[in-house]
């Protein structure tokens, strides 16, 4: 649950000053028996929840993506902690997505996304 300035930190850094939205994924995944079967029942192995985060950063100076890159964007694997929608704090290991910026006016970036997808299941 993103309610304030505390409630998403990566890496120690407290996101919500950067942010305008975000996105929690809930990801369940199965394993390779999974499937109806011919009599159609659903059978298969549960093998968990996989938490997915889209980020939605408001337009960026240039320092602010300098410090974002150097702290977070060009990291392999990070630390997150967040208010879960049940309302209590989690942490997790998550690994990075692609980034892309695209500068509109000097000094400036538009809007962007970035995701971090889970490293185990929750």
């Amino acid at each position: 649950m993103f309610d304030g300035e505390n409630s998403l930190t990566i890496d120690g850094i407290s996101m919500g000053q950067y942010l305008t939205d975000v996105k929690f994924g809930y990801f369940d995944t199965w394993s390779s028996d999974t499937g109806y079967t011919l009599s159609n029942k659903f059978t298969g192995t549960f093998k968990g929840t996989i938490a997915k985060f889209t980020l939605y950063f408001r337009p960026l100076t240039t320092s602010e993506i300098t410090y974002l890159t150097n702290n977070i964007f060009r990291k392999i694997t990070h630390t997150i902690v967040y208010k879960d929608a049940s309302g209590s704090q989690k942490t997790i290991y998550a690994h990075k997505g692609d980034l892309e910026l695209d500068f509109y006016h000097i000094n400036k970036s538009k809007a962007f996304t970035y995701e971090l997808v889970g490293n185990e299941a929750l």
